[in-house]
């Protein structure tokens, strides 16, 4: 590992004698490398070397000097030390035209401004960046992993505190003294995005066994690769401890028909689903804290001290004596005195604000980790929850206990799910009685249950597009978010003229759905700058305006289902939807045969704004359920036929780890092999189930093509194996290569591989064939007698 030369004494962090130049060259090898093994293999020679050094360096003397500063650069989605940049694409690309000198209208300066056209789309804003800087940077870099976290830091602090000028020169320093394969990566970090196909889990099982586990409790990098640091020695026990975040245990989604069969009959507690911020309250004595499920402190806000902030001065009281310190995990609402009633992040305020308007907030307490420093996290939730009492005296509006009812039956839970719909509340949590407290796990006893996640709960709309929204990320280059209306009921018998804004929605569609509906749509965006057809009306303002118009004759429907109709300034309509996504898209419905406003006021009047209806004891999941508004036309109903339905997966435990936690997606099986059978079995064998793969996805597996398969193909990024390979695999026990008579279609990058091991026929260089191997061999030849081609 080469070491950085400065002019200052030699420091006592091999950080500052690393070049960042290395750990950008490191990046290089890890984005070309194929497969996840050779990936965790170029990051684990890297550690081993940085180990080494750090070994000399030190010589066994105690320090604090640790991986962390290559941690945060490798992660930095995770970092959360480092205030936020405040940065995204557009503006570094404005920030880089500035330092650079480019001319506003020169072809540079257009490529970075323009960087998510859909003649960019295949490039991230880093690679076009790299490709303005390739010819303006330095050919080698002489700054150290250090010296760039301290200009990221003064980046930052900068930025927040508005000090653009110390932005403009720190930037000037980082481009007078790195190159551009430097600039590119440095940019994906302040980006949060790095794409080397390497996931967080990998990155931390690299590092240690036992670093995401510890991650999961604290949310600390800096901690982890501190008491992380010797990868021999396990951490077999993670405390709760005060003052440090953990991500907080979740609950995975269920269908209230399933609930008494997934617990084995067992008893179960209800609560509501509460829809506000999760929040995590440490105290001692007089100190408080409060962490986000992502671990951000909003301590300043809501209180540091026992008579500081919005809550806690409110609630300081209400802790009995005799408490000193606890941790307590709940949800933060908004409350609103004047009514009585919670708000829900539909009504748009911010509760982590200092000034949330009408609503103060109001802490729910559901469950309590720690009590008097008596850690209670692998207590069942039974015994953990008499504490909750013990600890404080409720206060209204302020500090509130969740109310529980046990449950033993799928009656109960189908009974509590009515009342939530009743009541207009989002849902309901079910949790094991025996379930102990796991940070992060999903799968450990806790279940969510919506209207939502049973067909036939809830209304569903047609709206059409009016407008787009420019997508980020894996989005650039993409419309991803849409404007939708509806229209102004016309005369009988004539067709509408004039549409409404209604509400904005983001979600319920795959990449490839996505890709499609802008495809259809593309030719008929219209500027933003451009006035919107006068059929279009936003609300007063031009609220919401979009990135781009399309004239509604031109545009489509899409149904989209949501939780209920809710009041809003910021859409024609005078109201919205509470979490709208995308059903699907209506192509037998043409573009006037929208929902109406007096179809909305209709639907508004039939249950006050709830698109909730109740679920029927004895409809099963599997049964579907008739809806009280029919708005579609009477024709065949169409949906997803059972044998191609993602299967449940999350209680099939693992036999033997094949396939590493490799993401896998399955388009279609043989007979005695179908999807959901294969899927079974990927989860059983190490691997991960993904519906729709991405750049990450190690394989499609398929017995045929498909539509579907066909396109995967045509998008060439998929690597699409035949079953049989998977079979052969859990067969043999073991991750066997590809072979050409496994592939379907393969990447050029796979492709490249598969020829240096193999001739253009299929035999294999280096291993020794088999009687079927040749018969396979020589099925695939073809002779020539006298001229003429015979054989396949």
């Amino acid at each position: 590992m080469d070491v950085a030369q400065t002019d200052k004494p030699v420091e006592t962090k091999i950080s500052d004698k690393v070049h960042f130049e290395e750990l950008t060259g490191l990046l290089e090898k890890i984005k070309k490398a194929q497969g996840i093994e050779k990936k965790k293999q170029n990051l684990r020679l890297f550690l081993d070397q940085w180990r080494q050094k750090h070994k000399e360096l030190h010589k066994g003397k105690k320090t604090t000097d640790s991986f962390y500063p290559v941690m945060r650069l490798l992660l930095p989605h995770l970092e959360n030390e480092r205030v936020a940049y405040g940065i995204k694409e557009h503006t570094f690309a404005k920030l880089l035209i500035k330092v650079l000198c480019l001319g506003k209208n020169s072809p540079d300066a257009s490529k970075l401004l323009n960087f998510n056209t859909k003649r960019e789309a295949n490039n991230d804003f880093a690679s076009v960046a790299y490709y303005v800087l390739k010819n303006r940077c330095p050919k080698n870099g002489n700054l150290s992993i250090s010296d760039v976290n301290k200009c990221l830091d003064d980046i930052a602090v900068s930025n927040t505190s508005k000090k653009h000028d110390v932005v403009h020169e720190t930037m000037l320093h980082l481009l007078r003294n790195m190159t551009a394969i430097e600039q590119k990566w440095l940019i994906r970090m302040v980006m949060k995005e790095l794409k080397v196909g390497l996931s967080q889990n990998s990155i931390f099982g690299v590092y240690h066994p036992d670093a995401e586990e510890m991650f999961n409790v604290n949310n600390n990098l800096e901690k982890v690769c501190l008491q992380l640091s010797d990868p021999n020695i396990r951490s077999h026990e993670i405390a709760i401890s005060l003052f440090t975040p953990f991500s907080p245990m979740l609950g995975e989604t269920a269908h209230p028909n399933k609930i008494s069969e997934v617990l084995s009959g067992k008893p179960y507690l209800i609560e509501t689903k509460f829809d506000g911020e999760r929040i995590q309250l440490h105290k001692q004595n007089d100190d408080y804290s409060y962490f986000s499920r992502n671990g951000h402190n909003y301590s300043k806000t809501f209180g540091a001290s026992a008579f500081q902030g919005t809550i806690t001065q409110y609630i300081h009281e209400s802790f009995l004596p005799g408490i000193h310190s606890c941790i307590l995990d709940g949800e933060m609402l908004g409350y609103n005195s004047d009514t009585g009633e919670f708000g829900t992040k539909a009504n748009h305020y911010d509760i982590k604000s200092a000034d949330s308007g009408d609503y103060n907030p109001c802490f729910i307490v559901f469950d309590i980790l720690l009590h008097n420093d008596k850690v209670l996290t692998n207590l069942p939730i039974t015994e953990r929850l008499p504490y909750i009492r013990e600890t404080i005296a409720p206060i209204s509006g302020r500090i509130q206990i969740s109310h529980y009812k046990k449950g033993v039956s799928k009656a109960d839970c189908i009974e509590a799910l009515n009342k939530a719909i009743d009541d207009r509340e989002e849902g309901i949590m079910i949790k094991d009685c025996e379930s102990v407290y796991r940070p992060k796990a999903r799968r450990e006893g806790w279940f969510k249950v919506k209207p939502e996640y049973v067909d036939g709960l809830m209304d569903q709309l047609d709206l059409l597009i009016i407008g787009g929204y420019r997508g980020t990320g894996h989005r650039s280059g993409l419309m991803s978010h849409f404007l939708l209306a509806l229209a102004k009921s016309p005369k009988d018998g004539e067709k509408p003229n004039i549409f409404h804004s209604f509400c904005k929605v983001g979600s319920g569609y795959t990449k490839n759905e996505l890709t499609e509906l802008n495809e259809k749509l593309y030719k008929h965006w219209k500027k933003s700058d451009e006035n919107p057809p006068k059929s279009i009306v936003l609300a007063p303002g031009f609220k919401e305006k979009p990135s781009v118009w399309i004239e509604p004759s031109k545009s489509c429907i899409v149904q989209v289902k949501a939780a209920e109709i809710v009041s809003s300034d910021k859409f024609q309509t005078g109201c919205t939807l509470r979490f709208p996504r995308v059903e699907k898209i209506r192509d037998d419905k043409s573009w006037f045969e929208c929902m109406t406003t007096r179809d909305l006021e209709d639907l508004k009047q039939k249950s006050g704004g709830k698109l909730s209806n109740k679920l029927d004891e004895n409809v099963d999941d599997t049964t579907p359920v008739k809806k009280k508004r029919t708005v579609a036309p009477k024709v065949e109903k169409k949906g997803v036929m059972e044998r191609f339905k993602p299967s449940d997966t999350s209680h099939v435990k693992m036999v033997h780890n094949i396939f590493d936690q490799k993401d896998i997606c399955v388009a279609n099986g043989p007979k005695l092999w179908d999807k959901a059978k294969l899927e079974k079995h990927v989860v059983q064998y190490g691997g991960q189930i993904v519906q729709n793969p991405d750049s990450q996805t190690y394989c499609v597996l398929a017995d045929k093509k498909t539509y579907q398969v066909n396109h995967y193909i045509k998008s060439n990024i998929y690597n699409i194996i035949n079953v049989s390979w998977f079979l052969d695999c859990i067969e043999n026990k073991k991750l066997l290569p590809w072979t050409p008579k496994n592939i379907i279609h393969a990447t050029k990058a796979t492709i490249a591989k598969i020829r240096e091991d193999f001739d253009e026929y299929g035999d294999n260089y280096t291993y020794h064939s088999t009687y079927q191997d040749l018969k396979d061999v020589f099925s695939t030849m073809q002779l020539s007698i006298c001229g003429q081609q015979i054989g396949p």
